[in-house]
């Protein structure tokens, strides 16, 4: 199987005003996805603190750890929402920060890309996120290309992903790169997802 070594570590970052799909549909990819019968990926959720967190206004969810103590990530997925508290707590930016050295692939949905641009982690480099937010990141980050009307950016270590269903592409892409095609596709298969096409999304980086 390619790139099938170990089970890895997938942890989604969570916080007040988080969309439920941005976290809900990478979270679903993840979970789903096994090779052999074998569960592929080991996902939980991670946030600044154990309070419950509050999405959309009415769902209530409750963190599995905090980003002190959670188990070291292969991935880590930002959904996106309302970021704004965690684009200003100087934790959460020196985390992502600290997991970049180590992280295999840290990818963004939606929003969630301003997460990545206040850590540094877009600079000069290829993006894009939710239609609406598009001229609002390349405020942010100057020296980044933007790209509208793409599914996913992929420059290796980073993934973007435009808005709320096309984290579901973006996670897709992550199990092809890592599992293989025929992994994806089972995936997508078990749940039911037809609208996935990878040929939406832009490759940036050297293989």
């Amino acid at each position: 199987m390619k790139g099938f070594m170990k089970k890895r570590n997938v942890a989604i970052f969570i916080y007040n005003g988080v969309e439920i799909l941005d976290f809900g549909g990478p979270g679903e990819v993840f979970q789903a996805t096994s090779v052999d019968g074998q569960a592929a990926f080991n996902v939980y959720t991670v946030a600044v603190s154990l309070d419950p967190i509050m999405s959309q206004r009415f769902v209530k969810i409750t963190p599995e750890y905090t980003i002190n103590n959670c188990p070291t990530p292969d991935i880590v997925v930002l959904p996106g929402g309302s970021t704004g508290d965690s684009q200003k707590n100087e934790s959460v930016i020196h985390w992502l920060q600290e997991i970049s050295c180590s992280a295999e692939i840290i990818m963004s949905v939606c929003t969630g890309a301003m997460l990545l641009s206040k850590a540094k982690l877009l600079d000069g480099q290829q993006a894009t996120t939710w239609y609406g937010a598009v001229e609002r990141l390349r405020e942010m980050t100057p020296n980044a290309i933007v790209h509208e009307k793409t599914r996913f950016v992929d420059i290796g270590q980073i993934i973007t992903t435009a808005g709320v269903s096309a984290g579901i592409d973006g996670a897709l892409h992550v199990v092809e790169r890592l599992l293989g095609a025929d992994v994806a596709a089972g995936t997508a298969h078990y749940m039911e997802y037809d609208h996935w096409s990878p040929g939406q999304g832009l490759i940036a980086y050297a293989k």
